[in-house]
């Protein structure tokens, strides 16, 4: 986590340099499920936040890098009408740091395509209403690479709308062992949707 501020920071003073310099914050939710988990559907909600930095970098836009709080993993409630009595939830933590390049199409629309890397802050499954035992949970990697893309809006004075679809480039989890929960196999995908408004100051 350390080293995410560090590169950054370092990031944000070559920025500055750059003499073109914008700053602001972010709020907003996410939808996300984890592909391979054999439960389709982006039922686990979660917060996103955090702040970023920007320039102009060539006629076609800006480069912008964030960093940001997340929140991953999937969710199957249960369904007992339907005489479906499982239920499941995977919160996934993350500390991102994304960067990406802004193309303006035409105002008041951007298109947004970049690479996130996210540090995973603490990691938790749920069987009903008791927590998995951390022997028999899965061996999620320390941390996210993931591609995404994304589309801006600028709806008032500093305000702009944000939608992103992210995509793991490599499986959050380890190989299973024999004692990993029965729901999962291999190759383990976040995949997640992000709702958003940024503030420029």
């Amino acid at each position: 986590m350390r080293k995410i501020l560090f590169i950054f920071l370092f990031l944000s003073a070559i920025t500055v340099h750059a003499q073109s310099f914008h700053a602001g914050m972010q709020l907003g939710m996410t939808g996300t499920q984890v592909t391979g988990d054999q439960l389709s559907g982006f039922h686990k909600a979660g917060i996103f936040g955090g702040v970023f930095v920007n320039h102009r970098m060539g006629k076609l836009g800006d480069f912008q890098m964030e960093l940001n709080f997340i929140q991953k993993g999937s969710r199957k409630n249960a369904r007992p009408d339907q005489g479906d009595y499982l239920q499941y939830l995977m919160r996934l933590n993350y500390v991102a740091l994304p960067v990406m390049y802004k193309f303006k199409i035409k105002d008041p629309l951007t298109i947004e395509v970049g690479v996130e890397f996210a540090y995973l802050i603490n990691s938790k499954e749920f069987d009903g209403t008791s927590e998995i035992d951390p022997y028999y949970a899965k061996d999620f990697r320390d941390f996210d690479f993931s591609g995404f893309a994304g589309l801006g809006i600028d709806f008032w004075t500093n305000f702009r709308f944000v939608f992103r679809y992210s995509y793991s480039i490599i499986p959050i989890t380890f190989p299973p062992s024999s004692n990993s929960y029965t729901f999962y196999t291999s190759g383990h995908y976040n995949e997640v949707l992000i709702a958003s408004i940024q503030y420029n100051f």
